[in-house]
């Protein structure tokens, strides 16, 4: 006999114990005590109607009980299957995403030797180590306190703008790589470049053609209004052309892109 047919002829047998004792004993010694003359035909009558709709009421409730059973065991462990059955898929979705990671991760090792298209796009977005000649700029202020001597964090950024639009094809500020998530902002008393502190002198590395770069630089807006702001301010203001520069790529996290999904009507947040 299983546990739930043992449970239910527990419960039908206390609930006959339960009928048996409500027939012997429908009237307490109290009732006598206050009505010592002995019960009419019609109290005994009502007596017997009222335990007879009591005894009817528990044993629907049981047998309603017991009916119900199964069909919630039923259900608990349908619902159990179902739980497990999707626990399952997303291991599996999870194992293949895994998987394809690996993948991608191998095939863009082995693009990196043979491509020199994806080769040139890494090292723009900063994906790749690189080296070769190019140009450093240092900016040193004349002072600290947010005035035209100072330099901020949008000098640096128009800067660095500048650069790319003349041509150089890798970025780096005081070691701090730039790449297409890169930031230049203030954070505190500091200014910081991919989240990461910088002190002064800032030290720009571009790489690319140095001549071109540099005839750009001296012959553009943007190395004449440092030139002028240098000569008025004191700001240090220095342009040199490198035979060779190295600069290291981005941090990983960089480089992947975070972005939010939509969610199915009904789903939990």
């Amino acid at each position: 006999m299983s546990e739930v047919d043992r449970s239910e002829s527990l419960l039908t047998q206390r609930a006959e114990g339960l009928l048996e004792q409500i027939a012997e004993q429908a009237l307490d010694d109290d009732y006598y005590v206050v009505r010592p003359d002995s019960p009419t035909r019609v109290d005994r009558l009502l007596t017997g109607v009222a335990t007879a709709c009591f005894a009817l009421m528990v044993t629907v409730a049981a047998v309603q009980t017991q009916l119900d059973r199964p069909s919630s065991d039923r259900q608990r462990a349908a619902l159990a299957e179902d739980v497990q059955v999707r626990q399952d898929v997303q291991s599996q979705r999870k194992a293949t995403v895994n998987g394809l990671t690996k993948e991608v991760a191998k095939l863009s090792a082995e693009a990196d030797q043979t491509d020199p298209a994806l080769a040139a796009l890494l090292a723009r977005t900063a994906g790749s180590d690189v080296s070769g000649p190019g140009l450093q700029i240092t900016l040193a202020p004349a002072a600290n306190d947010g005035g035209p001597g100072d330099v901020s964090d949008r000098d640096l950024q128009t800067l660095a703008n500048g650069l790319w639009s003349m041509g150089a094809e890798a970025i780096s500020i005081n070691g701090q790589r730039l790449g297409t998530l890169s930031s230049i902002r203030v954070a505190g008393q500091s200014i910081t470049v991919n989240y990461r502190s910088i002190e002064p002198p800032y030290v720009i590395a571009a790489i690319g053609n140095p001549d071109r770069l540099k005839d750009r630089m001296n012959d553009g807006q943007l190395g004449q209004y440092w030139q002028t702001r240098a000569d008025r301010t004191g700001i240090g203001f220095n342009v040199k052309t490198k035979d060779y520069l190295q600069l290291k790529k981005i941090n990983e996290a960089r480089l992947k892109l975070s972005h939010a999904t939509v969610l199915e009507e009904g789903s939990e947040q």
